[in-house]
């Protein structure tokens, strides 16, 4: 079973243009197993089906790096981490980007707190139980990352107070969407405008599977 596993998840991955190390391959293994391990006791996703994680979790997750170049040293925050995605599959791909997951639910929390312990990553994780809206107003994580993500979280105008606040002076704010996204969009503009930031571009994933599109922000003039 977790032979079939690797094979499927190193053949999705080289076919849609992510080939992975067996370094790689073995740290989703294991997060996959964990996932699964853990998911029978808390809820960390209604996706139990090897090719769904694959695809809906693993390489949707890094699928953002199709339109972005998210470099090493570059700081990463992921808000509303859930079960790790995006940021830790992001860190299992590219290892030397440093890495702050912020989670409000504790028992999730405990989880990516055993999760990275059991993935041998080359530098730490910060992670975070806290609400984004906290982290917003503290002058640690405040104008810090070269990128904010989000994904599954709540709309643009929601997110939007406690995202923009954590970008530096060239970040970006990257959320994931569903194709569905122009009547949130539309909506987004003026907050957006009153907080600051702008819609730098929309891009859609090729990857059909993932029914997926990225909304970035930044900041104008680099101020918040």
């Amino acid at each position: 079973m977790e032979t079939q596993f690797r094979h499927q998840l190193e053949e999705v991955f080289k076919s849609n243009g992510f080939p992975l190390t067996p370094i790689q391959i073995e740290q989703l293994t294991v997060y996959r197993s964990e996932l699964q391990r853990w998911n029978s006791h808390i809820n960390l996703t209604a996706l139990n089906d090897n090719t769904e994680v694959i695809y809906k979790h693993f390489l949707d997750s890094v699928s953002v790096l199709e339109h972005f170049a998210i470099k090493d040293g570059q700081t990463v925050i992921d808000i509303g981490t859930g079960a790790g995605f995006p940021g830790v599959v992001l860190k299992i791909y590219i290892p030397n980007i440093r890495l702050t997951l912020v989670e409000a639910s504790h028992k999730k929390v405990a989880f990516l707190k055993y999760l990275v312990s059991q993935l041998g990553l080359d530098s730490p994780i910060q992670v975070l139980a806290k609400r984004a809206e906290i982290c917003a107003k503290n002058d640690t994580f405040m104008r810090t990352y070269d990128w904010v993500l989000t994904r599954y979280v709540a709309s643009l105008v929601d997110s939007a107070e406690y995202c923009l606040p954590l970008l530096n002076a060239t970040g970006r704010w990257v959320a994931y969407k569903s194709s569905e996204k122009d009547v949130e969009i539309r909506q987004s503009i003026k907050a957006l405008q009153k907080l600051g930031g702008e819609i730098e571009g929309v891009y859609d994933s090729p990857i059909s599977q993932l029914n997926r599109c990225y909304i970035v922000v930044r900041c104008v003039d680099g101020e918040i």
